[in-house]
């Protein structure tokens, strides 16, 4: 049963440590208490019935309810009614289904102030907790270190005592925490269950050594599971009794011998033997003074005899008690010391508080005895009178002082719990994003924004697939979703604000538009607003940093720097700068000339840009290609005359080639640099009405919408950021 027994093992400390304060004991003691807990167990699991064949721990509630010692039998009682229940690494106390779920601390706090012996268990893991007096005691019969953790190679069994309920509490968390992490264990260290049960001692039977032998022997025969070690201890203790025995026989007959022949000594020799005898009886007193080792060697030797051997305590009680009741010297004597050491000895004032309180509980004679003895010294004591007063004060206080605190603390937890689940909710919130469109704004928003079509309560006259215009994209039995703006506006009957209906759509873009970028867009944008668009802070958040600077250009300006390329897809490096004086250009790309110039032609031919008077030198570009084709015309006859030099003289050099090259090659390399708006007037841009469609093409298309209503700028801005169309969104200059 090795590794299977730490529930039987920590009855059997309990047990152990009723008979025997802890505090006094020695590694004797604590194997007693695994040679103990071994017969316990083993004992259980016979007298388990056969359907428990295969259980391989056992609660302490399915032990046998008798420990065996050499010395004593003690039989205890499991109150599983009284069970506390929780998890290891909680914080708060829950309660699911009307049972408690206790975290650690408070139900070591609770357990300790309603019991005094219990076992906690831990997944598989039984250790014994104990209070006596103000101090607490832990019992583990599992493989730990000095420092009562475990330690699987030299670890051994451990006896720990803690003066604070704290130090115990925190000491099981740090167990917890290491058993979780063990290689067997499969449960989470913030999962790990936890359970306390209280353990009574019902009675303690003292042994005698006849006994003691006859059950040894008797043991020793019927069994044949004990260690050998077990064995020769059992063996050791019965020779040493009888040795005992023995040498008190001898001391006995001895004695006797002598007072035989003393009496037939005459007296003159009997006084001369007195006086030898006292005379040795004086060394040995003097000699007992003056050695401190002596005298604490006999001090120990009699308090050993005195806490191990029952019938000494028997004994030396009866004549402490009758001494007591005839001697008054010795028992005014006894009553100050008594008195001296409850005020100075903690442990001795505890242990007796607790046993006069068990006592004026449950006699019924002494309870009466006692409270009209108090009443009448209250009645008649002024001092103990004003000292009960100060008492009830203090106490009152005191009470009234940590029901404050365990409200302080209750507000605490629960305000503390408020607080995480409002940041989880947070955190959670933040995941959703605006992804509903509105049928009848086309803008998003989020779900709980929204209301659904057929939810809304709206005039008849109003018709809402005329007024929502994505509605048309959903099926018949579908249902839309509208904003809380647009739906309160439908409920009263009006036509929402920022409806689609009102012209807040955006055209379809042509395929000359589509796929440019930020700097094509900006070569044949009539505007160019120059600003400064920045990362702000760890977000990566955009921001306007400065002002925004409208400036006018000419698209001939731009579109006729460009060079005509062979190929659509042929780009060119271009530097746009504010000023050609400046060391560093506003925007550099790779841009495609003749998609520059498709995307021109386009615009050029919108009526906005006819109203602007924006044109395009169509004869330059009827120059270009002219010229283009006869740069290829002479390329052809250049080459075909260098074939007839080369057939004439191998040595020429085709220097016109290779310049022409090397041109072509140095403007497709170094790119072009051109500042479009210097020396233009800056506009304003609350005065240019069309600045906003001039500048952005691809947002717009060039085309002027026109609105059914009148909107400000900042209601535009908002209706045109939120639009559920993202060109407007992630259009950054």
């Amino acid at each position: 049963y090795f590794g299977r027994q730490c529930s039987a093992n920590a009855v059997a400390g309990i047990c152990k440590a009723h008979v025997l304060h802890p505090n006094l004991w020695t590694s004797l003691n604590v194997d007693e208490c695994l040679m103990a807990g071994n017969k316990l167990f083993e004992k259980s699991y016979e007298l388990l019935p056969p359907s428990y064949s295969n259980v391989i721990y056992l609660r302490p509630d399915e032990l046998h309810s008798c420990v065996m010692f050499p010395e004593n039998e003690i039989k205890f009682q499991v109150q599983i009614n009284d069970e506390y229940y929780g998890t290891s690494m909680n914080n708060i106390v829950t309660v699911n289904h009307g049972i408690v779920n206790y975290c650690i601390d408070d139900a070591i706090l609770c357990f300790l102030h309603n019991f005094n012996y219990g076992i906690l268990t831990c997944q598989i893991q039984c250790v014994a907790i104990l209070k006596i007096g103000m101090e607490y005691f832990l019992f583990d019969s599992h493989k730990r270190g000095k420092n009562g953790l475990p330690d699987c190679e030299n670890g051994t069994a451990v006896l720990m005592s803690f003066n604070d309920i704290n130090n115990l509490v925190l000491h099981l968390k740090n167990l917890f925490k290491c058993t979780s992490c063990l290689p067997t264990n499969t449960v989470q260290c913030n999962t790990c269950q936890f359970t306390i049960v209280p353990i009574f001692i019902s009675n303690v039977t003292n042994i005698s050594v006849n006994e003691q032998i006859h059950s040894s022997l008797n043991k020793n025969e019927g069994t044949k599971r004990m260690s050998q070690l077990e064995l020769a201890r059992n063996a050791k203790k019965i020779k040493n009794n009888n040795k005992k025995v023995k040498k008190n026989n001898d001391i006995q007959s001895n004695i006797q011998k002598q007072k035989v022949m003393l009496e037939a000594i005459p007296d003159s020799t009997v006084n001369l033997v007195n006086k030898i005898y006292d005379l040795r009886i004086r060394s040995t007193e003097t000699r007992y003074a003056r050695s401190e080792e002596m005298k604490a060697k006999n001090v120990q030797q009699i308090y050993d005899r005195y806490q191990t051997n029952a019938e000494v305590r028997e004994i030396k009680g009866q004549q402490k008690k009758v001494k007591y009741q005839t001697d008054e010297a010795f028992r005014e004597l006894h009553s100050s010391k008594m008195r001296q050491k409850y005020h100075d000895d903690e442990l001795y004032h505890d242990k007796l508080s607790s046993r006069m309180r068990e006592k004026y509980q449950t006699d019924e004679f002494y309870h009466d005895k006692l409270s009209s003895r108090m009443r009448e010294k209250y009645q008649t004591d002024v001092d103990y009178h004003n000292k009960v007063l100060e008492n009830v004060k203090n106490s009152y206080h005191t009470l009234q002082g940590a029901k404050r605190k365990s409200n302080y603390q209750n507000m605490y937890q629960s305000s503390k719990k408020t607080k995480i689940c409002l940041h989880e909710k947070f955190n959670e919130q933040k995941k959703e994003m605006p992804t509903v469109i509105c049928t009848c704004c086309a803008q998003l928003f989020f779900k709980k924004s929204t209301v659904s079509e057929f939810s809304l309560k709206i005039d008849q006259t109003l018709s809402i697939p005329d007024l929502c215009t994505y509605r048309h994209h959903l099926g018949e039995n579908e249902s839309g979703n509208v904003c809380s703006t647009c739906a309160n506006q439908l409920k009263k009957g009006k036509v929402p604000h920022f409806a689609a209906k009102n012209g807040l759509v955006f055209d379809p873009l042509p395929q000359e538009l589509t796929g440019l970028t930020t700097l094509e867009e900006r070569l044949v944008s009539a505007r160019i607003p120059f600003m400064q668009i920045r990362e702000l802070g760890y977000q990566k958040q955009l921001g306007l940093k400065g002002n925004c600077v409208n400036v006018p250009i000419d698209i001939n300006k731009t579109v006729t720097c460009l060079p005509r390329m062979d190929s659509e897809d042929d780009t060119l490096l271009v530097q746009l700068m504010r000023r050609m004086s400046d060391k560093t250009p506003y925007a550099f790309e790779n841009v495609r000339p003749e998609k520059v110039f498709n995307a021109a032609r386009y615009l050029v031919n919108t009526d906005l840009y006819k109203q602007h008077n924006i044109t395009l030198n169509e004869s330059w570009l009827q120059q270009f290609h002219d010229e283009t084709n006869n740069s290829a015309t002479d390329l052809i006859s250049t080459s075909n005359t260098d074939e007839s030099i080369e057939q004439a003289d191998e040595t020429d050099d085709l220097t016109d080639q290779q310049e022409t090259l090397l041109t072509s090659g140095f403007v497709a390399d170094s790119g072009v640099k051109i500042a479009p708006g210097e020396g233009n007037m800056p506009l304003s841009l609350t005065l240019d009405e069309d600045m906003d469609v001039l500048a952005f093409p691809t947002v717009y298309g060039g085309k002027q919408r026109i609105f059914k209503v009148k909107y400000t700028p900042v209601e535009m801005a908002k209706a045109e950021a939120r639009h559920h169309d993202r060109r407007v969104a992630t259009n950054i200059p």
